[in-house]
């Protein structure tokens, strides 16, 4: 198991540094491509260079790697999110924008590739599976529900009767969870086009904003306490 109190040491080279950029960025690739077992850590050496005590010293053992080098993949495939400017916009252009980015981002090769070693090593290493889910969905989830949370206290936001990130994980499920299950199974061919694109996120934002009902009713008020008799 990774021994979460364990500290890298800081290399005091520039070229030390950047090696060890190196090594995590091809370690990413790799066990993306081969899985946990699939890599080895001396294959890693002979690509990037350096040495096995090195790597030790800095990871604490191979699967430290692996937890370095995925939670570093899905934070830069998470990054786009952050940098969606959404401060002062409407709802539906706040949601069409986190909608498109987050259905592009969950059709991309590289975060289905993800999503297979996540499935596959999720049981077998679940503090990495779990580091992995915070730094790309969770942090997804985390950047709506914080948006989300300002509507609900805004004059005219959104409903206060459902919690913020249950609604952030009910949008996120309606724009994502479908095509991106569709496309891992291989019943889609990615990229979609982008028609079905806009179509799928216009579709996920109607049904948030205003429901699935034609025409929605109130609920008929009922007084509380007894029923008054009419006079006789």
């Amino acid at each position: 198991m990774v021994d979460d109190k364990h500290t890298p040491p800081k290399h005091r080279t520039v070229k030390g540094a950047q090696r060890l950029r190196d090594l995590t960025s091809v370690a990413a690739e790799l066990f993306l491509e081969r899985g946990f077992d699939g890599v080895a850590v001396d294959d890693l050496i002979a690509r990037v260079g350096g040495s096995r005590s090195t790597i030790y010293s800095h990871f604490g053992d191979k699967e430290g790697l692996f937890k370095e080098a995925m939670t570093s993949l899905c934070a830069e495939v998470a990054k786009p999110l952050d940098q969606l400017h959404i401060t002062g916009r409407e709802p539906s252009e706040v949601l069409s924008l986190l909608g498109r980015q987050l259905l592009v981002s969950a059709l991309s090769p590289r975060t289905l590739a993800l999503h297979r070693l996540l499935v596959n090593e999720g049981r077998r290493f679940p503090d990495v599976a779990h580091a992995m889910w915070e730094v790309s969905y969770g942090r997804a989830v985390e950047i709506l529900a914080r948006w989300i949370s300002e509507q609900q206290r805004s004059t005219l936001g959104l409903t206060s009767t459902v919690p913020a990130q249950a609604l952030a994980e009910h949008f996120i499920s309606m724009v994502a969870s479908n095509a991106k299950l569709r496309a891992a199974s291989g019943l889609v061919t990615t990229p979609l086009p982008e028609s079905e694109v806009s179509e799928i996120v216009r579709y996920a934002v109607n049904t948030f904003l205003h429901g699935a009902l034609d025409q929605p009713t109130r609920p008929t008020s009922r007084k509380s306490g007894p029923r008054s008799r009419s006079a006789t």
